[in-house]
């Protein structure tokens, strides 16, 4: 908020940092709604979420970005810190219609099938969860499987079901992150050219 005058800001957060808050804004056909995630109030994502469907429900397009790589496949952080919010944002995407999912952190580029929440109750995470500790992991990382793949189709796709979720490297080329060595199953493609990059949409 120092630097830029971001429209419609969601100044109803409960819990915002210093950064400033949530934002949206519809450009052409598409509805961009982009999310304050260093605040782990879910709560509050899914109010900006309504907020912002409610300001264009004809939006054909419906494109939600955030820094975590919640659906990731970058060493450092996509089976770590990255899906803290996994479990509480996938059912919200869902409710919403959230087609895309453009995410960050990881610094590396992949691009998942069409994804939706299992419909099960899971437990909800913050930044203050032990990582460290195996047993918390172990049941994190089992948790984290919150996901059903429902699209697998490659290319040109119509209304498709479920959310796809990019991570788009690094633009600046100020730092990249290897791969993950196993390719998750959510998976559809992935790269880590050690070059800059951006994402045309």
């Amino acid at each position: 908020r120092n630097h830029f005058n971001n429209p419609n800001p969601f100044v109803e957060e409960q819990n915002p940092t210093k950064a400033g808050n949530g934002y949206y804004f519809s450009y052409g056909n598409a509805l961009f709604v982009v999310l304050n995630s260093n605040n782990y109030n879910c709560a509050d994502h899914k109010a900006l979420i309504e907020k912002a469907v409610k300001s264009d429900p004809d939006a054909k397009w419906r494109i939600v970005m955030f820094h975590q790589d919640i659906y990731g496949t970058g060493l450092d952080h996509s089976d770590s810190d990255g899906i803290i919010l996994r479990t509480q944002l996938t059912p919200i995407f869902d409710s919403y219609d959230i087609d895309v999912v453009l995410q960050g952190h990881d610094h590396t580029y992949s691009r998942s099938y069409q994804l939706s929440g299992d419909g099960k109750e899971h437990a909800s995470y913050d930044k203050s969860v032990d990582l460290d500790n195996a047993a918390v992991k172990s049941s994190f990382l089992t948790d984290n499987l919150c996901y059903n793949i429902v699209g697998t189709q490659q290319g040109t796709v119509t209304n498709p079901a479920g959310t796809v979720y990019f991570s788009t490297n690094s633009s600046t080329g100020s730092k990249f992150y290897e791969l993950i060595p196993t390719q998750q199953n959510y998976i559809a493609a992935r790269s880590q050219t050690w070059k800059p990059s951006y994402s045309v949409l």
